[in-house]
């Protein structure tokens, strides 16, 4: 587990891809996974190199038996529209989604009891529309030698990087607005449509009271902190993506952001 954490934290720094004979075993467990994640979020390359943990991204609904999957994101890679030094060849870009992000405005440690959807919403500062640009730290070829999903999931479960754009005050949207329907295009080519409603767990509040319930379970002293990132999931996605695209999600009622996809 250390050393597959080593080996990530490695190539995020470097940005050297790991081949079919670098990349590490596959976990042989959900515990062993989050073991693997935690490793990673503690190695000490990632507060001196890569800025630290900023957050936490929520995925693959479903995967391993699990309602959700989470990981690290590091503070590095989080950026201001439009992606100004975010490389894709650097982060591996291998898919695009437009999401729904929170930041937090109080730290949600671990109770005799767990948080409620309210409870959550209660503790978010603002919404913040985002672009995650998900990445590999793979070789195409380790990739597809990778068939156990834990093993794929043990890359911080394809985090690259994640482009801010517009924030609004958590209140003002509320927790229904968040599930509002987004349509995502690629050089003014609208190339897929969705909704915060493919969140995990029905919506984007829903998505956060689940990480910040699921931390609180884990081992480690894991906990949702002010002013963290949560990107509560991916409302829809395009793999149709090259350097020099703009890439723009619009979201009903709450805005839009855009980014272009640099080499």
């Amino acid at each position: 587990m250390e050393a597959r954490a080593d080996a990530f934290v490695r190539s995020w720094v470097s940005g050297v891809k790991l081949g079919p004979e670098a990349y590490p075993e596959s976990p042989v467990s959900v515990a062993d996974l989050y073991a693997t994640h935690l490793a990673i979020a503690k190695h000490p390359l990632v507060e001196s190199e890569l800025g630290g943990i900023g957050g936490y991204k929520i995925g693959a609904p479903g995967g391993a038996g699990e309602v959700a999957i989470s990981a690290p994101l590091f503070k590095r890679f989080l950026v201001e529209a439009p992606g100004r030094g975010l490389s894709a060849s650097f982060i591996g870009l291998c898919q695009i989604e437009p999401e729904i992000g929170v930041v937090m405005g109080a730290d949600l440690p671990p109770r005799d009891r767990p948080y409620s959807v309210e409870d959550a919403w209660a503790a978010v500062d603002s919404v913040v529309l985002i672009i995650e640009c998900c990445g590999q730290r793979s070789t195409p070829e380790a990739a597809e030698a990778v068939t156990s999903a834990l093993g794929k999931y043990a890359d911080t479960l394809s985090s690259g990087g994640i482009v801010l754009g517009p924030r609004l005050p958590a209140a003002q949207v509320g927790i229904e607005g968040v599930k509002c329907a987004v349509e995502l295009f690629v050089n003014d080519e609208k190339v897929a449509t969705g909704s915060g409603k493919a969140a995990p767990q029905g919506g984007p509040a829903e998505s956060l009271a689940w990480v910040v319930n699921h931390l609180n379970s884990r081992p480690g002293g894991l906990y949702l902190k002010a002013g963290e990132l949560v990107a509560t999931g991916q409302m829809c996605n395009t793999k149709l993506i090259k350097p020099g695209d703009r890439v723009r999600a619009e979201y009903a009622q709450l805005g839009e952001v855009e980014m272009v996809v640099e080499p």
